[in-house]
Formats: C-alpha cells, sequence, structure tokens
C-alpha cells in the first residue's frame, strides 16, 4: 500500500465512531482469517525443473554441503 492510500484511508477511518472503528477491526481480522485459511500451500512438484542441468546430482550436492562444515573444524581445530 502506498503512503498516499494509507493516509487517505487514516483520514477515513478518523471519521468513524469508535463503534464502528471496532467493528472495522473485526471484518477485517475475520476476513484477513479467512483468507489465510483459503490460501493453498503451492504445489512444489516440477517448480524447479529446467532451472538445474538435467545430470546434476542432487545427493552428492547435499552431503558435500552437509560435511562442508566438518573441514572448517578441522581448521578451527588445527590452529
Amino acid at each position: 500500500m502506498s503512503e498516499a492510500t494509507l493516509k487517505h484511508v487514516t483520514l477515513l477511518v478518523d471519521q468513524l465512531s469508535y463503534e464502528d472503528k471496532q467493528f472495522l477491526v473485526e471484518h477485517l481480522t475475520q476476513s484477513m482469517n479467512q483468507a489465510q485459511q483459503e490460501r493453498k500451500p503451492q504445489d512444489l512438484y516440477g517448480i524447479w525443473r529446467g532451472h538445474f542441468p538435467e545430470d546434476f546430482d542432487i545427493d552428492s550436492a547435499l552431503k558435500a554441503i552437509r560435511h562442508e562444515w566438518e573441514k572448517e573444524w578441522l581448521q578451527v581445530f588445527d590452529k
């Protein structure tokens, strides 16, 4: 939301009574909760297709990442 829009909405809200502001907050809360419940998680199957080479070996890459810290610890303790 732009700053100008926020200022405009704030000016409009300032004209409401306390009860109307409370109703507005309740309405917005319900609307946000409903939107959150309706939001379905994105299916990740195939989302990365085409972004990595076909011969990319994920298992070896993960193994290298997971064991890289072992080399760092050896360097720290050898000093």
